[in-house]
């Protein structure tokens, strides 16, 4: 009988010792991958739908959040391996946010580019085509209740031809297949997700960043091309190995000294290690780049730099923060936030069918007034959903009306305030500012 047992046995563990199947950084098989772009005046999420297998059609959704004046918005997908490519393009029309789907086609998993041209500039995304394969346990399973059938066959044949011997062999391999498909049934859920990524081991240096505009000092009310290299703390080299990060390869926020001046915007890629926008100088003065981005074996960075829009009139400014916004106010509890503990910030938003935005249903990002610091937070609910479940997708608008954040200042003093959501796929920012008391303070 243990003979009988042995190919059975040993057949199991080849199965369950078999390989993992793929998984990006970050990224399962089964899990779309988002890319949010800047580029040809407007503001678009590019997602690329999961596969269920290649080769086959490649659905790639460009959501426009700002379409601008619009245009035509070029795709091209290609393979890193063997060169393989797909075209297709979308027309984004002015003034109308919304999805615009398209379809490529993959012919192989693996490394993959893809290309987004709209407008005269040119964007490259570097990503992973992966497809989802069946979990170990479940091949187990499968096998496992196949080689019962054949034992309980044999069982059967052998009592018909009154062989005992063999009737017993079998009865027993029935017996032991069974037990093993039930067994790792029932255990299944403490297994390890398959595909899921493994934990991260950080061996990279932070990159360091060069911040440059064109021209160096852009003139009040004209275009400007704000770029970001990137290059590795160790070897000099481009730092070209940044991983998707909230739907965005880098999050880059441009904020004017007194803050009137606001942009959260997402560059595109133009070479290894570069990162490119074009924005328009609407308020003179000193302004601050901040540049948010994970790079692959070295974490989440945020790095910052700062230039100058020349005031022709010389006018003094003075002290004049952003003021709050005139339509919905959020609330803050407590009504008095003071540093070091937690306060809960609340935005009726009036709408109830919000649409997720890089991947939440709503962003809070801050300043310390003297731009010494910059946080961002995201909506708690949609946080929780994307912790347990998937990312939440724009094609759903399943929030509101109310948006709440949570979040602890680091130290007292004054915080200029973004709340940004998406209402029709169109982005709504409302500013806010928060006077932060020192504990202890009386307040």
């Amino acid at each position: 009988m243990i003979n009988r047992l042995t190919p059975v046995l040993l057949a199991l563990v080849a199965l369950l010792a078999w390989a993992s199947p793929a998984a990006a950084h970050g990224r399962d098989a089964e899990a779309d991958a988002r890319f949010a772009q800047t580029i040809g005046g407007m503001e678009l999420t590019v997602v690329v739908r999961a596969s269920i297998r290649v080769p086959a059609p490649l659905q790639v959704d460009v959501v426009a959040h700002d379409p601008g004046k619009g245009g035509q918005v070029e795709l091209a997908v290609r393979s890193v391996e063997n060169g393989g490519s797909s075209t297709a393009s979308v027309r984004v029309e002015g003034g109308r946010p919304g999805m615009y789907p398209a379809i490529l086609r993959a012919q192989d998993v693996g490394p993959h580019e893809l290309e987004v041209r709209a407008g005269g500039e040119r964007s490259v995304l570097p990503f992973s085509l992966l497809v989802p394969t069946t979990p170990r346990w479940e091949v187990v399973v499968y096998a496992a209740f196949a080689c019962g059938a054949v034992a309980l066959l044999g069982a059967l044949a052998s009592a018909a031809l009154r062989r005992r011997g063999a009737a017993v062999g079998f009865a027993g391999t029935f017996a032991v297949a069974i037990v093993v498909a039930f067994t790792t049934g029932a255990i299944s859920p403490w297994f390890a997700p398959e595909g899921a990524p493994a934990p991260e081991t950080l061996t990279r240096p932070n990159a360091q960043p060069l911040v440059e505009v064109a021209p160096e000092r852009p003139a009040l009310r004209s275009a400007y091309r704000l770029r970001v290299t990137l290059f590795d703390g160790s070897t000099g080299a481009p730092a070209d190995d940044l991983a998707e990060h909230h739907a965005a390869l880098a999050h880059l926020v441009v904020t004017s000294d007194d803050g009137r001046f606001f942009r959260h915007v997402h560059p595109i890629r133009t070479a290894p290690g570069v990162y490119e926008v074009r924005l328009r100088a609407e308020q003179p003065g000193r302004h601050l780049v901040y540049v948010e981005f994970e790079r692959a074996g070295a974490g989440g960075q945020l790095v910052s730099g700062t230039f100058t829009v020349p005031d022709p009139e010389h006018r003094d400014r003075g002290d004049r923060p952003v003021t709050a916004s005139t339509g919905a106010r959020p609330v803050t509890e407590p009504a008095h936030p003071v540093a070091g503990r937690p306060l809960r910030l609340t935005l009726d938003t009036g709408a109830t069918a919000l649409r997720p935005w890089l991947g939440m249903a709503g962003h809070l990002i801050l300043r310390s007034h003297d731009g010494g610091y910059l946080g961002h937070v995201h909506e708690a609910r949609s946080m929780a959903d994307a912790t347990a479940a998937r990312v939440p997708d724009e094609s759903v608008a399943r929030y509101g009306p109310r948006l709440e954040f949570v979040f602890s200042f680091p130290r007292p003093g004054r915080y200029l305030v973004w709340i940004q959501y998406a209402r029709d796929y169109r982005i709504v920012t409302v500013p806010h500012v928060i006077e932060v008391a020192e504990e202890g303070s009386g307040r």
